[in-house]
């Protein structure tokens, strides 16, 4: 995809403004670092404008807080606040506190009983109860002695008395006792046994006894299996945090509902977290301490953004920032486009997929190309972000549909493509729709069906509004876009009209060197209805004097027979220089006028420079060769590189009138090796791959052109060529109309000086062309 507009390079302008405005180039302009000291002067006022309308527009909350309020929770409400407009959204601080509640319902989570430990006690359990056996059965030690080695048992630790109580018991009694410890301890430690849960198996252990045992024996296996009992589950601090999660994601967002209209903080009472979060959804709440954050926010995004475009287009795209009504245009649409974001993000979500952020995309890159065009969609759609208060789904939309915009426009100079730009760039807005939608946290159906039919119709108008900038930025700036290059081509332009009248063999020319340029154009790449339309005005120079150039001059008719060769040339060149003339005359596009200025480049009228060697014997010094020297600058782009030869070639071969297909692609071949010798293509950016492309495209056209015709016998003699003849017989007779031109009047006053005697024509390729 070429962009229609063609740049001019800093070096063209230097040499632009060398050679002055006049049509001969006699008054000089201002020299160059004049001009690039205005340049910058200039570039630099429109960059302090530029930033600040961003600033104003990103930071506008903050500058102009109309309908805003300034609390905090805690503060009372003077008055009633009511929503300014319907809306339903999610409740963070709702939902926060709901879940909140919902996980301290969660109680602590334990282990499950662990059996080893149960297994553990059983084996203590049986050691004690067998040490005491022990002691008890031990004759030679006394009591004190029987009390001192109970009292040393590690694994339990039981009053002195309950010691001694043991020690007095028969050996019947003891065996009740050690046969219920055991059996107490197995059937409590079964079950689950948690710390906080131990003074209540500790109150329920009488119950456990037999009732066939006195209160003696039951207080003494009480107190040994309290001794013994241990916590068999223990807390889970992993797994209750994982319930408490659960339970806490387990709770649907909260979503709250307001009406326009209805009051959302009454007046008189306290703010709370919640009333702070509604009026935040109506960006109705304007915080004391935001301001200054806002300023500062909003300044670093814009100037971040700026210095990012800038060093952009100065390291790939420099000859765009010296094409001020450009500048002008792609700034002014940046803010524009980021006014209606904000203007848009006010109303409710659904809204803010019928923005047509794409427009800005889909004028861009008919304007200047892809490559500029995404970088500035993607720095507008982070900037829209930013508006719309540090927001991903306006940003996302805006790079998404202008992304798409840019892939599927294609030729930009073909109006129906901007609709099916429009339609593919509206299936895109419904998909990024879809997406925040059905990965939201709560799905709204509502929500969805409205997304569709708010995407489309966003495509549609970026379609609309895209050709409409188109438009307007043409006719207002004169840019080369699409619509004024059609414009341009229409053969009722008047340009085009007066050639067609006044210079019949230039406008001849011009269509097939656009033709040809055209073709060419289309096989490299490079922009084919920029070189069309150049072509087609290319030679209006050659309006001022038609019967001076080769092409219009009637058979034995050559004005140049009674001018110098230095004056013959200096008309001849100054077809270039009247042609820019005539260019601004008419408000033709800048880059229009670039392909009348570098057309011949810095060649010579080389037929009257060797007319004029001749008469000076030889002697070189005797010529001035700048009086032959086109002013030039040289092509400075592929489109007018392309140009310079297909003009040179068509017409070579229309002047050799040539027939054969070998000099054709002979002639072709010379032109190209002419101009690459002389340097002609040196700024050109063409490639060898390019002039290999183009010298084939115009051999295959020129010798289609320029081909053999077929000899048809003469039709057999009718009434009316017989009358005609007897007629011609008579020598008073008038002329048979065979030929009506020869009827035809003079022009009422010459176009040239008069001449003397009819000589031969000039070649026309000798720097008439």
């Amino acid at each position: 995809m070429g962009a229609l507009v063609t740049q001019t390079e800093p070096s063209a302008q230097g040499e632009r403004g060398d050679r002055g405005n006049g049509p001969t180039g006699d008054t000089p302009g201002p020299r160059p670092d004049r001009r690039a000291l205005i340049q910058n002067i200039r570039l630099a006022a429109l960059g302090i404008l530029f930033l600040a309308g961003a600033f104003a527009i990103v930071a506008y909350d903050a500058i102009a807080p109309s309908g805003s309020v300034t609390l905090a929770v805690g503060d009372v409400a003077p008055d009633d606040i009511r929503a300014p407009y319907g809306i339903t959204y999610q409740s963070e601080v709702l939902t926060r506190l709901a879940r909140r509640e919902a996980s301290a319902r969660v109680g602590n989570v334990y282990d499950p009983p662990n059996p080893a430990i149960l297994r553990q006690q059983i084996q203590v359990a049986r050691r004690v109860l067998d040490y005491i056996n022990n002691i008890r059965l031990d004759s030679f030690g006394t009591p004190d002695q029987k009390l001192a080695d109970l009292e040393a048992i590690d694994a339990i630790s039981l009053p002195r008395d309950v010691y001694a109580r043991l020690l007095q018991l028969s050996d019947t009694d003891w065996r009740d006792v050690d046969s219920q410890v055991m059996l107490l301890l197995e059937r409590t430690m079964r079950n689950e046994i948690r710390e906080d849960d131990l003074l209540q198996t500790y109150a329920n252990l009488p119950n456990l006894v037999s009732i066939t045992l006195d209160e003696n024996e039951s207080a003494l296996i009480v107190a040994l299996v309290r001794a013994l009992i241990q916590p068999n589950a223990f807390y889970n601090e992993t797994a209750t945090q994982a319930a408490q999660r659960d339970a806490a994601e387990s709770v649907q967002p909260v979503m709250v509902t307001f009406v326009e209209g209805q009051i959302v903080v009454p007046g008189g009472t306290i703010v709370s977290e919640r009333d702070i979060e509604a009026l935040a959804q109506f960006r109705l709440l304007q915080p004391v301490d935001q301001r200054l954050r806002t300023f500062a926010g909003a300044a670093l995004a814009v100037l971040l953004f700026s210095t990012f475009i800038v060093a952009y287009l100065r390291q790939f795209k420099p000859a765009l920032l010296e094409n001020t009504p450009l500048v002008i245009l792609i700034g002014g649409l940046l803010l524009i486009f980021l006014a209606g974001a904000r203007i848009f993000s006010e109303g409710p979500p659904v809204i803010a997929h019928l923005y047509p952020a794409a427009a800005f995309t889909l004028i861009v890159v008919a304007i200047t190309d892809a490559h500029v065009a995404m970088v500035l969609t993607a720095s507008l759609a982070i900037l829209i972000g930013v508006v719309t208060g540090n927001s991903l789904e306006p940003a996302v939309l805006a790079a998404a549909t202008g992304a798409a915009g840019v892939l599927v426009l294609g030729r930009v100079e073909r109006l129906n493509a901007y609709f099916v730009a429009g339609l593919v760039i509206g299936v895109v807005n419904v998909v990024i729709g879809l997406i925040f939608n059905l990965t939201a946290t709560v799905i709204d159906p509502a929500a969805i069906l409205a997304t569709v039919p708010s995407g489309f119709l966003s495509g549609i108008l970026a379609a609309g509004l895209g050709l409409v900038g188109l438009y307007l930025g043409s006719s207002l700036l004169n840019l080369p876009t699409s619509v004024k290059l059609l414009e341009l081509a229409q053969p009722n332009q008047p340009l085009l009209q007066r050639l067609l009248r006044e210079a019949p063999g230039t406008y001849q020319h011009s269509l097939q060197v656009a033709n040809l340029a055209e073709l060419a154009a289309e096989r490299i790449g490079a922009n084919a209805l920029l070189v069309r339309i150049g072509a087609l005005y290319h030679d209006i120079g050659k309006l001022t004097a038609p019967p001076f150039f080769g092409e219009n001059q009637p058979e034995g008719f050559n004005p140049h027979e009674q001018f110098s060769p230095e004056e013959s040339a200096r008309i001849i060149i100054s077809h270039v220089t009247e042609g820019e003339r005539i260019g601004r005359q008419h408000r033709l596009p800048r880059p229009l006028i670039d392909f009348i200025l570098e057309h011949h480049g810095t060649t010579q009228a080389l037929y009257f420079y060797n007319q004029a060697l001749a008469n000076a014997g030889g002697d070189e010094s005797g010529v001035d060769k700048a009086a032959y020297t086109y002013p030039g600058p040289r092509p400075q782009n592929r489109e007018s590189g392309i140009l310079m030869l297909a003009d040179a070639a068509e017409t070579i071969v229309r002047s050799k009138r040539t027939r054969n297909k070998q000099e054709i692609a002979d002639i072709v071949a010379d032109v190209i090796n002419m101009r690459l010798a002389g340097g002609q293509l040196d700024e050109s950016k063409l490639t060898v791959s390019d002039l290999k492309v183009v010298r084939e495209v115009f051999m295959t056209s020129l010798q289609g052109v320029f081909h053999p015709r077929i000899a048809y016998p003469a039709p057999p003699s009718t009434l009316t060529q017989e009358a005609a003849r007897i007629a011609a017989q008579d020598v008073n007779a008038p002329p048979p109309l065979s030929n009506p031109a020869a009827l035809a009047e003079p022009p009422s006053k010459p176009v040239a000086p008069p001449v003397g005697p009819v000589g031969p024509r000039v070649p026309a390729s000798e720097g008439q062309s």
